[in-house]
């Protein structure tokens, strides 16, 4: 992909990531983890077999690169969450496994991740969690983060929704899904997708920068301690974000357009 710029009109809604297809419906009916042992058994093969592949596609296409993932042991036996910027396909469905490793993570994904017929299997051993799209099926999808957690796994959300591919800032979030760290009592990482010139490539490197932990303030009402836990992460990853040189995808707003700038 040659280096474009694209023009958006809504921060938080727009999408870039040119998925298009029959939305599975995820509410109460919604299965995911099936009780076979055999599948749990495939699960857990599959996930593992697929750490080293991610692992090469991302050093071979991004030269991936770490910084700071030392801090997560502050985590201990504990399950956690971690937060990150959207800006890959399908690499933010790679990086948390390299990142985590060797703890499990399960990534929060929109229903469309798990809508392409006879992948669905695959995309739960793999550790898709579908958000619901029906009311009947959050006490479902707590249900299944409480049980995650319980088994040490890391949670991944990624609250700015939607994908925008090589964008180089953080785009204002809501707060919604920092609800669950502050319901559970868990300690919250992030990390940052950056973007580096490389010197023998227009694909540009990636560089993730961990940070952490955020503890929830108990001091504070539920409302304000969710909106001050999404600010404290929010303002990491803005600062951590001027770690990028190169803006291989130019964003720009419609307005700009319009006036011919």
């Amino acid at each position: 992909m040659d280096r474009s710029t694209r023009y958006y009109s809504d921060e938080i809604n727009d999408d870039f990531s040119g998925v298009v297809r029959n939305t599975v419906t995820i509410d109460h009916t919604y299965v995911y983890r099936p009780k076979n042992i055999i599948w749990n058994a495939a699960a857990i093969l599959v996930y593992r077999l697929a750490e080293p592949l991610a692992w090469l596609f991302l050093k071979i296409v991004f030269d991936f690169r770490i910084v700071n993932r030392r801090v997560l042991k502050q985590a201990g036996r504990e399950g956690y969450f971690l937060y990150a910027n959207h800006t890959q396909i399908p690499g933010d469905g790679l990086m948390p496994s390299m990142i985590t490793f060797p703890r499990r993570c399960g990534v929060v994904v929109h229903a469309d991740n798990v809508s392409l017929p006879g992948t669905q299997n695959v995309m739960k051993m793999l550790g898709a969690i579908p958000l619901p799209n029906q009311i009947s099926g959050m006490r479902n999808f707590t249900a299944y983060m409480e049980k995650l957690l319980g088994w040490s796994w890391c949670i991944v959300f990624y609250p700015e929704a939607h994908i925008w591919p090589y964008y180089t800032g953080i785009r204002n979030f809501k707060a919604d899904s920092f609800r669950f760290p502050v319901t559970y009592e868990k300690k919250t990482f992030c990390f940052t997708v950056t973007y580096q010139k490389k010197r023998w490539s227009k694909k540009p490197r990636i560089t993730a920068y961990v940070d952490g932990p955020f503890l929830p303030d108990s001091s504070l009402p539920r409302k304000e301690a969710i909106q001050d836990l999404r600010n404290r992460i929010y303002e990491t990853m803005v600062e951590r974000s001027k770690n990028s040189n190169y803006e291989y995808i130019a964003y720009r707003h419609a307005s700009e357009k319009l006036n011919g700038n």
